[in-house]
């Protein structure tokens, strides 16, 4: 007998012999809401971490494997700008950070321009 079981029974004995009609009643438990059994991205005695592949998960048709937005596994082609690495990754970073210099330059100036406009007009 545990604990609770025990505690509850001394006290249906009190109120019994306090003179008080005494009914115990299990409650049927509580069944699974939708989301809450098992899973593809839940551990559930998998072993493994949320989103990685087992010997069973295998790609039709050439997809890739590729994880999304931690939601757990995604089997669906990779397309668009990032499905192939760029040849040259250097000069493609040195290129990205000349035309982010130069975006910040211009949109200074443009402050600039704006602030001048507004200082004439008053």
């Amino acid at each position: 007998m545990t604990t609770s079981t025990a505690n509850l029974l001394s006290i249906a004995a009190d109120l019994t012999a306090a003179g008080k009609e005494v009914s115990i009643r299990r409650l049927p438990t509580r069944k699974m809401r939708k989301g809450e059994g098992m899973s593809r991205n839940a551990q559930h005695g998998a072993g493994r971490a949320m989103g990685s592949l087992g010997d069973a998960d295998t790609c039709a048709g050439g997809a890739s494997h590729a994880v999304g937005a931690g939601k757990g596994l995604t089997i669906t082609r990779v397309t668009g700008l990032g499905s192939q690495m760029v040849a040259d990754l250097d000069a493609t970073r040195a290129r990205a950070a000349a035309q982010h210099a130069a975006d910040r330059r211009a949109a200074a100036r443009e402050r600039l321009m704006d602030r001048i406009d507004a200082a004439l007009s008053i």
